[in-house]
């Protein structure tokens, strides 16, 4: 209902219907003229395909001409299905009836809507949770091309970044939760990787996304426990429906790191084979080492490549999907997390850059230490529509992770130190029911669904580090949303069961029960170890509320959510005993931690005008039992740090503490009525603290300030959407630490200057998307909070990244 009212489409259609065709023929030939409009600004929208769909006959494929207007010749009498799709408007299905001789419909059709900041479009009241979300799409998302996840989202109002020391790679944080608690789902299917790592960004292609949402705040009941914190959707562009060509060809380069790559995608839908559609595409990239303003991080250089096949047959009531995809990725690690001594990392922390920086170079070559990621999906989907008892959606996938990391030897070898390969099955059921009408301008909408989780990995190495596990789990929900011209109400429940097998071998068992870290009662001895078993069980439950208070002022609208989520605990968090080549510390963890249990609350009043529109948001975390990796401080001879096989190596741990996490965050974006000028910005606040002893925890995002100024192209006969931008990000130091327990005080603050353009050649067949981006353009040195990498080396310096897009389509 909503969908319908953010597309807002006007047919303006001729008078009661006459007596449908026969197929054989008609007796009569009558002509439509149609006019497509932009339902804001009234103008026409040129080139948009328009698809006629008599009943009975043949399907008729037209354009709009410069002036919006399409005429079609020949139809006969009768039902009329009609599919418009125009560039940068949404997809609009609708039906006409030819009951005269000439029947005239103007089509106004809903843009795609600009909000957030440089880099986010926003399509509101399209969201599958009420809470708080943001969509990336087209031109915007364009912009992202070449960067990894985490950075293509960045701009989102309350996103951040944990920072790997490869290859510039790194995690989301989402209203100050870190990476276990943020959960990334990429074409329906749950991302499964070696999340335990800092250093071990998503393995998704972002080349492949036609549209990225993220979803700020717990979203359990709908996604399962890992969505805590929020989550990524990852939305690969729909197969074709119609016979015809479509695609994208891209390219893109950088100044830092130095490098660059190349994208290409291919749909067909053959006009012989009704329904069938398929895909290929892929892209490779390669980066040489990152620079910072006054040195290069050593041995950062990384190289990847994607490709993936799609098979689908798709009608109006089944659709028939199979796929695979494959990634592989090779990224050096920093030179600069090798310290020899813990004078050594006093030494550099008080020089504030690495003792050897002098010795660093940003050469494209990857040696050791580094890492090498191959990621396997492959999926088969359906949806079956059951006409007026709804609709039911079939998924499953199967997943394989395969890691190997290689660190700096003294015997050479080409064998890798540390192997794992994880392997997923994953099963999903949804049902979605009917609208069903309840009376007084009510209606109700719902989802019921199904899951399951098979998951095996095996690690191989001559050190401890994360055990070899089976785990099997599942789950089940409903969500149901009543909802009314001005209000929307929702219900949902989840409940979540694990059943985990955890194999130690002998000195991984004895080390961790030594420490005092293991749950015995849960073991059992083997002859070469000990087999753990840890069973969990995860109930959850969400209300929320969207209204429009005001019935004349239909701009304004509030949100509030209140949600109660529980979270199992990460195998890195029972049993994580050592350290990697990406894992530059030495990470404990501890079997006897239990369901982390959060209760939250969130809020948010937006106003949505024609020039200007402002989101306010704020939320209250109160989390039971908080699994909180948190450094720990040595005593003994390395002390602060921790004296091992690799060197000293800080430590950290994870401990179960009650906290409570707060936070506002402000968005608005205003277009200066009949000027050419745009201005937008987005502010975040975090604060989160342990409330068994007020003591603040660390890695919680800095306060965040982000604008940006545009000035707007007018568009020509051969261009449109051009613009010129100029912004700014200041991020404010970290004063809500405890200096008791890091191993250095947070980085000062910084300010970042950008800037970038951008232009749109667009015709019939084709469109020509560049831009050219600037970032950090003072050069300034800085370093991030919430990144691993600000005990050992400062953040890139300056860097300009240019990108091409051609995209094409061809009935």
């Amino acid at each position: 209902m909503l969908n319908c009212a953010l597309l807002g489409v006007l047919l303006t259609l001729a008078p009661p219907p006459s007596p449908e065709p026969s197929s054989s023929g008609c007796s009569e030939r009558f002509s439509w003229s149609g006019s497509v409009v932009d339902r804001d600004t009234g103008e026409a929208v040129r080139g948009a395909q328009i698809e006629l769909r008599p009943r009975g006959g043949e399907t008729v494929y037209a354009r709009t001409d410069d002036e919006g207007q399409v005429r079609v010749e020949g139809l006969c009498t009768g039902t009329v299905g009609v599919t418009v799709r125009a560039r940068e408007h949404e997809l609009r299905e609708a039906t006409i009836e030819l009951a005269a001789p000439a029947v005239e419909s103007t089509i106004n059709l809903a843009p795609v809507e600009y909000d957030e900041s440089t880099r986010v479009v926003v399509v509101r009241d399209d969201n599958p949770h009420m809470g708080s979300s943001v969509q990336i799409a087209g031109a915007e998302l364009a912009k992202t091309r070449g960067v990894g996840l985490s950075d293509a989202i960045s701009g989102v109002s309350g996103v951040s970044t944990l920072r790997g020391t490869a290859g510039g790679m790194g995690k989301p944080v989402i209203r100050g939760q870190l990476g276990r608690r943020n959960l990334i789902i990429f074409d329906g299917i749950r991302h499964e990787g070696q999340k335990w790592g800092l250093d071990h960004a998503p393995e998704i292609d972002p080349y492949a996304a036609g549209r990225i949402t993220v979803i700020k705040g717990a979203a359990t009941t709908r996604f399962g426990p890992d969505a805590i914190g929020g989550v990524v959707l990852v939305e690969p562009r729909p197969l074709l429906r119609t016979p015809g060509i479509a695609g994208e060809v891209s390219t893109m380069g950088g100044s830092n790191p130095l490098g660059g790559g190349l994208a290409a995608r291919f749909d067909h839908a053959p006009r012989r084979a009704k329904g069938l559609a398929w895909r290929v595409e892929g892209n490779v990239g390669r980066h040489r080492a990152t620079l910072t303003p006054t040195y290069a991080l050593d041995n950062t250089g990384f190289s990847t490549w994607n490709v993936g096949a799609r098979l689908g047959y798709l009608s109006e009531r089944v659709d028939l999907e199979v796929g695979y995809r494959l990634l592989r990725t090779q990224a050096g690690i920093c030179t600069c997390l090798r310290i020899s001594t813990p004078d050594e990392f006093a030494l550099s922390l008080d020089l504030n850059r690495p003792v050897n920086a002098d010795l660093y170079s940003a050469e494209s070559t990857i040696e050791r230490p580094y890492q090498a990621v191959w990621h396997h999906l492959a999926m088969a989907r359906s949806r079956v529509d059951l006409g007026v008892a709804g609709e039911l959606h079939l998924a499953y996938a199967f997943q394989f992770n395969d890691r190997e990391e290689f660190d700096i030897v003294r015997v050479e070898t080409p064998a890798p130190q540390l192997t794992f390969a994880l392997a997923t099955h994953t099963a999903d059921l949804r049902y979605e029911q009917p609208v069903a009408t309840l009376g007084r301008g009510w209606e109700l909408v719902g989802t019921i669904g199904v899951s399951a989780r098979h998951q095996d990995n095996n690690f191989t190495a001559a050190t401890t580090l994360i055990p070899d596990y089976t785990q099997i789990g599942g789950g089940v929900f409903a969500v149901e949303r009543f909802v009314a011209p001005r209000v929307e109400f929702e219900l949902g429940g989840r409940y979540e069961g694990l059943d985990r097998r955890a194999g130690l071998a002998e000195l991984d068992f004895l080390g961790q029960r030594a420490g005092g870290r293991l749950d015995e009662g849960s073991c059992a001895r083997v002859d070469d170890g000990a087999n753990c078993r840890e069973q969990f069980h995860t109930p959850s439950a969400t209300v929320g509320l969207l209204t429009r208070p005001f019935a004349k002022a239909l701009d304004f609208s509030w949100r509030v959510d209140f949600n109660s989520s529980a979270r199992i605990p990460a195998i890195d968090e029972q049993f994580m005993n050592g350290a990697a080549p990406s894992f530059p510390i030495l990470g404990l963890g501890d079997s006897n931690i239990g369901i982390e249990r959060t209760w939250s609350g969130a809020t948010s009043l937006i106003y949505a005008g024609d020039w200007l529109y402002v989101d306010v948001s704020g939320y209250a975390n109160y989390i039971d039992d908080y699994i909180y990796f948190t450094p720990g401080p040595q005593e003994g001879q390395c002390a602060p740090l921790s004296c091992t096989a690799r060197g000293p190596l800080p430590v950290f741990v994870f401990a179960p503490v009650d906290a409570l996490f707060g936070g506002a965050e402000l968005d608005f974006d205003l277009r200066a009525p009949r000027l050419p000028l745009q201005l937008k910005g987005n502010a975040a606040w975090v604060r989160a603290k342990e409330i068994g002893t007020g003591e603040h925890l660390t890695f919680v995002p800095s306060d965040r300030y982000t604008l940006a100024g545009r000035w707007l192209w007018p568009d020509t006969q051969v261009s449109s959407d051009g613009y010129l931008e100029l912004n700014g990000t200041f991020v404010d130091r970290q004063r809500r630490y405890d200096p008791e327990t890091d191993f250095a005080a947070p980085p000062p603050a910084y300010f970042l200057l950008g800037a970038g353009v951008g232009i749109e050649f667009p015709s019939d067949d084709y469109l020509v998307r560049t831009s050219l981006l600037g970032a950090n353009l003072l050069n300034s040195r800085y370093r991030e909070y919430t990144s691993l990498l600000r005990y050992f080396a400062d953040e890139p310096g300056w860097s300009l990244t240019l990108r091409v897009a051609i995209e094409f389509s061809a009935s």
